[in-house]
């Protein structure tokens, strides 16, 4: 079942020029998404998401193409507005799916949640791991679920192996204690990460897309998370009165 505050499916064409849905370009769209500010310039899109104007540039052309964004005003008096975040939001949807673009590991441990997150904390490495997916929305008090498991982002093998000696991991091929998950969107964690008891936590658009097509009750908790998180509040209610109009 498809989680209710989204329009229908869309078929857009696949014609689009530039890949904006890629590791670096998600600076923008992130910035565009959450940003109090509905009009902006390349120059303050560029700054406040931390890329080069050629790249905030690139995505913003895209986004004009495809009716997302306008354009006022020329040359260097050009300014933009973000007109349709439900439509770039649904795209988005449609081109990420964790599932597919990140690689992910199962495992089974002998101990309990809590143990876990101890022997993490002791672990040394709790710096280098990110939580992801359900461990992150517990994390910011948004759980909608009763699952007792532990997800986390990792980024080098090198803390993988580790993690997997100091939390006793054992590979698993079905079901899981633990997820260790290699980040598509590593710039997007290290720019727009949270911290949270000695714990850093995926940011929450993506924790969100995350969700979305992750098998295990992801949608249900996408769904509530969009409606719970104070940073994404704004954009649940945007795209609610777009449906109800």
């Amino acid at each position: 079942m498809k989680a209710s505050f989204l329009l229908p499916p869309h078929k857009h064409a696949d014609s689009r020029q530039a890949n904006i849905f890629a590791n670096r370009s998600a600076l923008v769209l992130n910035e565009l998404l959450l940003s109090n500010e509905k009009r902006f310039t390349i120059q303050s899109l560029s700054a406040d998401a931390g890329v080069s104007l050629g790249l905030a540039h690139k995505v913003v052309t895209e986004l004009v193409r495809e009716g997302i964004v306008v354009v006022s005003g020329v040359r260097t008096a050009k300014k933009y507005d973000l007109a349709k975040p439900e439509l770039l939001l649904r795209h988005w949807i449609e081109a990420y799916d964790i599932t597919k673009k990140c690689r992910i590991r199962n495992y089974a441990s002998g101990a309990n949640l809590e143990e876990l997150y101890k022997k993490l904390a002791g672990s040394g490495i709790a710096s280098s791991v990110t939580l992801a997916l359900h461990s992150a929305v517990s994390a910011e008090g948004h759980k909608f679920t009763n699952l007792e498991t532990l997800e986390l982002y990792v980024n080098s093998p090198r803390v993988r192996q580790k993690l997997e000696k100091s939390l006793h991991l054992e590979p698993q091929e079905r079901g899981y204690q633990v997820l260790l998950i290699e980040p598509y969107y590593s710039d997007l964690l290290e720019r727009a990460g949270l911290e949270k008891k000695g714990f850093k936590i995926s940011p929450p658009l993506l924790t969100f897309l995350d969700l979305y097509h992750f098998p295990l009750r992801g949608q249900e908790q996408a769904e509530a998370l969009l409606r719970k998180h104070p940073a994404l509040n704004k954009i649940h209610k945007y795209l609610s009165s777009k449906n109800s109009g």
